[in-house]
């Protein structure tokens, strides 16, 4: 079996074990989920297309869809799919659907959008080839003047992780693999095997990819701000406690200072 096929159903079978456990990861509670909405609603209106890319059991196509888009996701994991339609009827909504891998651009639909999510491909394809394809064929079915939006987990999202729900954790990590602590001092992305399969991407690295596409960048933001060591805490604070923190977090989420504190970083360009 090659790399790639065996790297696909291992991030494939992650995904199709537990659909719930992915739409959970992303409720709307989560400091990740709310920033990035408040992000997207300044880019997207209603009436316009959405192509979710990667957009596993929906949270993101259900939200979009219910505020009058009209949206396509398209997942590589079938549970992921059935999860998000199933989801959809429940809450009576319009949601077309796409199972399949987004390296093969013979399942994208035959259409253009006003905007393009690729906000799980990143996490998962080790080889740049791959990753690079991805984005080729997103832009093919971007409109003039759309934005894509991509989304990279951060190669310091480990250590934030561990600082903030598993303190003797890294001590763990490098023990098993040492070569993510080397990563960490050269500013590098790593590969290896974190919750499944994953891809940590060193913020150098994901300005040169994303420019290296010539779109107009519009932004590039940490999707949980500078709360990234404090994600668990944050969340569990009463209000209004909680919700200052996660307002300052927002306003300062685009500010370059603060990238490295969030494990999820978000590029926004435009066609």
């Amino acid at each position: 079996m090659d790399y790639i096929k065996e790297n696909t159903d291992i991030i494939k079978s992650y995904y199709d074990n537990d659909a719930m456990m992915e739409w959970e990861r992303t409720n709307e509670s989560r400091i990740e989920y709310i920033i990035t909405r408040k992000m997207l609603s300044q880019y997207i209106k209603p009436g316009e297309k959405v192509f979710d890319i990667g957009g596993g059991p929906g949270r993101y196509s259900t939200w979009l869809a219910s505020q009058g888009c009209h949206v396509t996701l398209f997942d590589l994991s079938e549970e992921n799919i059935e999860f998000a339609k199933a989801k959809a009827k429940e809450l009576d909504l319009p949601l077309k659907t796409i199972c399949g891998n987004a390296l093969d651009e013979s399942l994208y639909p035959d259409e253009k959008f006003d905007h393009i999510l690729v906000m799980g491909p990143m996490y998962h394809l080790f080889n740049e080839k791959d990753r690079r394809k991805v984005i080729d064929n997103a832009l093919l079915h971007l409109k003039k003047g759309g934005k894509i939006y991509i989304a990279f987990i951060n190669l310091f999202a480990g250590v934030l992780y561990y600082l903030d729900q598993e303190k003797d954790g890294f001590k763990r990590q490098l023990e098993v693999d040492p070569v993510y602590g080397k990563c960490l001092i050269d500013n590098i992305g790593w590969n290896g095997m974190a919750f499944t399969e994953a891809r940590f991407e060193a913020i150098p690295e994901i300005k040169r990819f994303c420019n290296s596409f010539g779109l107009k960048k519009v932004t590039l933001f940490g999707q949980e701000g500078f709360l990234g060591t404090y994600v668990a805490q944050v969340e569990s604070l009463e209000e209004p406690h909680r919700s200052l923190y996660i307002d300052y977090a927002y306003k300062m989420c685009q500010l370059e200072d603060y990238l490295s504190m969030s494990s999820h970083i978000m590029y926004v360009g435009e066609m």
